[in-house]
């Protein structure tokens, strides 16, 4: 058990970016015999790069807790987490634990508010553009929710849905079998219009259309102005500066 304590120290300095090739060396010998110190390092690991992931990008507490738990239910081994979070010591490993607590109650706190709440507003129609290919965490959230849900291949798009790519993260969005429109990472777009005329609201982040040329008016508004898609294949880019 003092041998292990030793090793749970190196894995906090790890986590710090604090440790050496002789220690990494040892450690990689530790945990390949040692099965508790094992889980130990690939818990915090995990937890560490899904927190760093999810308060990377533009977002509130709200939306980077509903990223956290997204990309924990996501992952089937990992879902006991979101009930039993590994019990971390000090250091890096009380912060992951901090913060990943801090995420996952913002959402339980959410829940408990609007369990008595009447139901939602009425949601918008549905439109007919699908989930492409997905990588990373990519949420979604109707108009007039408060609700950050995890975007899938199977999911339902409505008008006035708002899409938020994490860190290292993007989507496609396929507006019809000759047309698409790909988020890219650290992105915030909002669906205004689909119903001859399309118009997307790009927040912040970037986007790049592969219009057909038969696809109908097609708009983008920043919150520098209204692009009109004037060719097939453009790019959209909004930075904080």
């Amino acid at each position: 058990m003092k041998n292990c304590e030793k090793y749970k120290n190196i894995i906090e300095k790890h986590l710090d970016g604090m440790i050496t090739e002789v220690e990494l060396s040892q450690l990689q010998k530790h945990i390949d015999g040692c099965p508790s110190c094992r889980a130990e390092f690939d818990r915090s690991t995990f937890l560490k790069d899904a927190v760093s992931q999810a308060f990377s990008s533009h977002t509130s507490a709200e939306q980077a807790g509903a990223s956290l738990v997204a990309r924990l239910s996501s992952e089937p081994d990992r879902k006991p987490l979101l009930n039993h979070p590994p019990v971390l010591l000090a250091g890096k490993r009380a912060a992951i634990a901090a913060v990943f607590l801090l995420a996952a109650g913002v959402l339980l706190g959410f829940a408990l508010d609007r369990a008595d709440e009447p139901a939602g507003p009425t949601l918008k129609a549905e439109v007919p553009i699908l989930v492409g290919r997905i990588e990373g965490t990519v949420l979604v959230r109707h108009e007039g929710s408060d609700i950050w849900e995890a975007l899938e291949t199977d999911s339902k798009i409505r008008l006035g849905d708002t899409f938020h790519s994490a860190v290292k993260s993007t989507c496609v969005l396929e507006l019809d079998p000759n047309s698409t429109l790909e988020l890219d990472q650290n992105s915030m777009l909002v669906l205004e219009s689909f119903n001859g005329l399309t118009e997307f609201n790009l927040e912040h982040g970037e986007l790049t259309a592969d219009l057909e040329s038969g696809h109908g008016p097609f708009f983008i508004s920043t919150p520098h102005g209204r692009v009109e898609a004037l060719g097939t294949e453009f790019t959209v880019k909004v930075t904080d500066e």
